[in-house]
């Protein structure tokens, strides 16, 4: 039990400390209605947990688990704290696809938000800080039916899924140090300033980049379909395809601790 405890440790670290490959992205039409598909690729934990524990007795459960489902987030609301009355109200029309398979070291959730605005990006954004985390800690918990719940008796058995968090009981990730701006017309995402001069004081980042020196790093992509030609697209990592209608992003974790401006854009069409 304690040996399943301490590797579960390692998973609930890379969870909390983002690292973990993430793909975003938002698909506007030409009313300013659209799409925003946030995919959280959590397959290398799987990975982990296979090469730590190899053959033993505590795996035979999870080596077989396999699992698809699909929850509407709309049922989930009243759980999570802090929101907003306009965030309950996008997450009436979301919805959270879980799709974990052991066999095939697969392990991935695929939150889906509809809106009406390029404005209620901004909102969306929000609802994924605030749950993510809170999502993934308990799909994670229920790796081990029975055995992982949070109402653990034994005081020496600490419930390693709170690794990595701060005092407030969240820890901070990349997209954190950016602010977004989503207009009619225009979009873009700038780097904090104030906040990244005090980036070293950030235990969870800090631990992001002790393991992305380890190896265990991530990718982050941003995918912006437009509903007509972008007029402007800047930004060190921005890419425009032919027809100038889809902006895409994508780096490391290497690449914000090198040049965290990287990941900065600025949009019109």
């Amino acid at each position: 039990m304690k040996k399943l405890f301490g590797i579960l440790a390692v998973a609930g670290l890379l969870i909390f400390t983002g690292c973990f490959d993430t793909v975003q992205e938002s698909t506007i039409k030409d009313d300013g209605s659209g799409v925003f598909v946030s995919t959280t690729d959590m397959g290398k934990l799987l990975g982990m947990l296979k090469m730590f524990m190899g053959d033993k007795e505590e795996m035979k459960d999870l080596e077989k688990m396999v699992k698809d489902t699909t929850i509407y987030l709309k049922n989930l609301k009243d759980s999570l704290k802090n929101l907003t009355d306009a965030e309950k109200k996008l997450m009436d029309k979301g919805t959270l696809k879980i799709l974990m398979n052991m066999p095939d070291e697969k392990f991935s959730l695929n939150f889906s938000f509809p809106f009406t605005q390029p404005a209620d990006l901004n909102t969306i954004n929000s609802i994924l800080k605030k749950t993510r985390q809170d999502v993934m800690s308990d799909q994670l918990k229920k790796l081990k039916p029975g055995e992982l719940g949070t109402d653990t008796k034994d005081k020496d058995d600490e419930n390693p899924l709170l690794g990595g968090l701060d005092s407030e009981g969240k820890s901070n990730e990349v997209d954190d140090y950016y602010n977004y701006k989503y207009e009619k017309g225009k979009i873009s995402k700038k780097l904090n300033k104030e906040m990244h001069a005090k980036i070293a004081d950030d235990k969870s980042l800090t631990t992001m980049k002790e393991m992305s020196q380890m190896g265990v790093s991530s990718t982050m992509k941003t995918i912006i379909n437009l509903p007509k030609p972008a007029k402007k697209a800047e930004g060190k990592g921005v890419k425009l395809s032919n027809d100038r209608k889809k902006i895409t992003i994508e780096g490391t974790l290497d690449d914000f601790f090198e040049d965290a401006s990287y990941f900065e854009y600025e949009i019109e069409y």
